[in-house]
């Protein structure tokens, strides 16, 4: 048994900003009231409303939010990644999000 909730944050790598609709949210919000269901909190990030900057680094500089974001990564016990597809391949917002992972893998 936990003591402690686990926590989730769910990555939305929608091409769409709020507050349009995205069949790529709906599928976060399914997902994340399942998880509730099993006593697990979670918070959904919409990647393409960030000033999310280009590149490999953890921070690349003023103005970038994704530090604030990797921040929500590491304090979360589950790392859901949703993305929309286009002609089979991963929407570019969802592409940006792995290539700023790319800082974390000599961490590990």
């Amino acid at each position: 048994m936990v003591d402690t909730p686990l926590r989730a944050i769910a990555l939305n790598g929608t091409l769409k900003p709020s507050p349009a609709e995205s069949s790529t949210q709906e599928l976060v919000d399914l997902v994340l009231v399942d998880l509730k269901g099993h006593g697990v909190a979670g918070t959904a990030v919409r990647v393409v409303d960030l000033g999310s900057r280009p590149g490999v680094q953890a921070d690349m500089g003023d103005g970038d939010q994704w530090p604030q974001v990797r921040q929500q990564i590491l304090d979360s016990d589950i790392l859901v990644f949703a993305t929309a597809t286009w002609v089979g391949h991963l929407s570019s917002v969802a592409q940006r999000v792995i290539e700023r992972l790319d800082a974390e893998i000599s961490k590990t």
